[in-house]
């Protein structure tokens, strides 16, 4: 605003001063026209009085002419006197034409003329009577005081006429050098203006010159914002097209490996114990079925469709609680630093899922430093503003709580960085890794509705920097130790309800196995029959997704008729009704498909517990 308000000034500033401009030149056209005249008028003053005595000279001529041929009789002397006669008409109307445009001559032409005339008339006069012989009477004319009276008069009256003009000459003089002076004042008023608007002109031009490149810069700026938004906009539907296919081929291997796991868990505590060739296949496959759940969570967590679980959390007390964790991963020869700020706030956050993306990005980092450097992990409380979220989809301005991941590795290159949450995308050797780590980083972090970003320097090293929302209440998960307790578990019936018939053959056979008493069900029909033949079930298990009546349904009924009743949701799908926005509902306790027969009791446990304490 204020620019435009100096611009606005200037340009007021040069209208004016081409005003002005204008106005001198006017002044100087008005002071070389005045300058014009009075020089002529000087000229004619000079003129007028050089007539005037060339006039008297003319006279004078003719007497001396006049006595000479008295004198001599020689009438040769006469030619200045006959010059006179003939020349005296001609200057006579020259000087009246000049007299003209004096007015304040006219009387003294007049009187001068008659003065002229009587003497010629008296000079004619004397040279008649000498040409009729008559010598003696035309010098006792001569000789008379007439002729004489007259030139004294001529004399007089053109002295007078020429002290007039000198008066006058004097007065256009100074006229006219008061023309002159103001015709200099005009000149360098009119380059004094001239150089300030020259100056303004430029300094104008320049100005626009300056705002025109900011425009321009300006316009590239946004083009290239653009550009980089509409990157991050084909990116993001990217991601969102594949998130969405991986998210459903996960979700169709979970049932299929919750089935696997589960019986290959019961197949190895029924098996031989002392029998490697029988424990060893069963072991493997065990454990490549568990793989492939991982998988699946790593699939899931890129797409956005893990249930998270988001509790006020100390990202500070977090890291030092995964110090030991961290060392083990890494190995002797990384050097961990932490770097924790004071006054941390607190985030809201799944503390199991960030604890998992911290381990996968240093993972990540150890390998990129081939086994040897150092890893910092450093927080601290940051504010990103709308500029900043203007230029990233998917960010929100707010307060952030920040968790940077930095290693001295060799970097990433530009391509490189641009494919970093691809998924199945790595630069590790084949079967060093599924490409999968920082994918699934991502999608926790955006589920979680915060913010990643990857800088990295070829040579140098890479820092990853997680924006996690902060917790604006008070209260801190501390998080819950569960024990074993046999006494517990056989103090308690469950019902498990489930669709899918092997699913729920796996799961009652596991709750048996770890000592609870199970009763089942395929749909929620059955159950609603299956609490009322047994009111001492004080666990539901349900699926969440059934025909008919889903499992949040079921549970509502359920705690209509049984207000006591602990309920446990799973699920291998969390897009359902007790998930939304990938956020698991307040109050819901959900274990996911697959899941083994240690997390079926840990979770089973610490629902029971919980239950208690609040109908305690």
């Amino acid at each position: 605003m204020e620019t435009l308000a100096i611009r606005s000034r200037m340009r007021r500033g040069i209208v004016g001063g081409f005003a002005l401009l204008g106005v001198a030149c006017v002044l100087i056209v008005f002071a070389v026209a005045s300058s014009f005249r009075a020089e002529r008028w000087v000229q004619h003053s000079l003129e007028l009085q050089q007539s005037t005595w060339e006039l008297f000279s003319l006279v004078q001529d003719a007497e001396t002419g006049q006595r000479g041929y008295l004198l001599t009789g020689d009438r040769s002397y006469l030619t200045p006197f006959l010059e006179a006669k003939t020349q005296l008409p001609v200057r006579e109307g020259k000087l009246r034409s000049m007299v003209a445009l004096s007015p304040e001559r006219a009387v003294q032409q007049a009187q001068l003329f008659n003065l002229i005339a009587a003497k010629m008339d008296e000079l004619g006069r004397t040279v008649q009577l000498r040409d009729n012989g008559r010598v003696d009477a035309a010098l006792d004319l001569v000789r008379g005081d007439a002729g004489r009276q007259l030139m004294v008069q001529i004399r007089s009256v053109v002295m007078g006429m020429d002290q007039g003009e000198q008066e006058m000459l004097r007065g256009r003089s100074a006229s006219m050098d008061t023309q002159r002076l103001l015709l200099m004042i005009a000149i360098v008023l009119a380059i004094g203006l001239a150089a300030a608007l020259a100056y303004m002109v430029i300094r104008e031009g320049q100005q626009h010159a300056e705002a025109l490149r900011r425009s321009v810069q300006a316009l590239e700026q946004e083009i290239q914002q653009r550009e980089d938004v509409e990157a991050q906009l084909r990116q993001a539907q990217k991601m969102e097209a594949i998130g969405q296919l991986t998210g459903g081929v996960a979700h169709d291997f979970n049932n299929m490996l919750a089935i696997i796991i589960g019986n290959l868990e019961l197949l190895l505590r029924r098996l031989p114990g002392d029998d490697p060739r029988v424990q060893g296949p069963a072991n493997n496959a065990l454990n490549g079925a568990m793989m492939a759940g991982e998988l699946t969570k790593q699939l899931l967590a890129f797409a956005r469709q893990q249930a998270l679980q988001p509790k006020p959390t100390d990202i500070n007390q977090c890291i030092r609680d995964m110090s030991a964790l961290l060392r083990r991963s890494l190995g002797e020869n990384i050097k961990i630093e932490t770097v924790q700020a004071g006054g941390l706030w607190p985030a809201f956050v799944d503390r199991a899922q960030l604890e998992s993306a911290i381990v996968n990005l240093a993972v990540n980092s150890r390998d990129a430093m081939t086994g040897a450097g150092k890893l910092t992990i450093e927080t601290a409380n940051t504010v990103l503003d709308r500029a900043y979220a203007q230029q990233h989809l998917e960010v929100t301005a707010g307060q952030y709580v920040m968790v940077a991941v930095t290693d001295t590795g060799g970097g990433m290159t530009a391509d490189v960085l641009q494919k970093a949450f691809d998924p199945f995308f790595t630069t590790k050797e084949l079967g060093k890794g599924t490409g999968l780590g920082l994918s699934q980083v991502h999608g926790f972090v955006k589920q979680s509705h915060g913010h990643i970003k990857i800088y990295s320097e070829v040579g140098v090293g890479t820092t990853v920097k997680l924006y996690l929302p902060r917790d604006f209440s008070e209260a801190l998960d501390e998080g819950v130790n569960v024990h074993h307790d046999e006494a517990i578990q056989a103090q308690h019936k469950v019902l498990v309800v489930e669709d899918d018939q092997d699913v729920r053959l796996f799961v009652v056979n596991a709750l048996r196995e770890i000592g609870y008493v199970a009763v089942e069900a395929a749909g929620a029909e059955a159950a609603l029959r299956e609490l009322q033949e047994h009111p001492d079930v004080s666990v539901l298990l349900t699926d969440v997704v059934m025909p008919g009546m889903n499992g949040r349904q079921l549970a509502a009924r359920a705690k209509e008729l049984y207000p006591e009743l602990i309920v446990v949701y799973m699920t291998g799908y969390t897009r359902n009704a007790i998930v939304h926005n990938g956020i698991l509902d307040p109050g819901v306790r959900l274990i996911s498909k697959p899941f083994t027969m240690v997390e079926l009791g840990r979770e089973l446990l610490a629902a029971i517990k919980d239950g208690s304490s609040e109908h305690a």
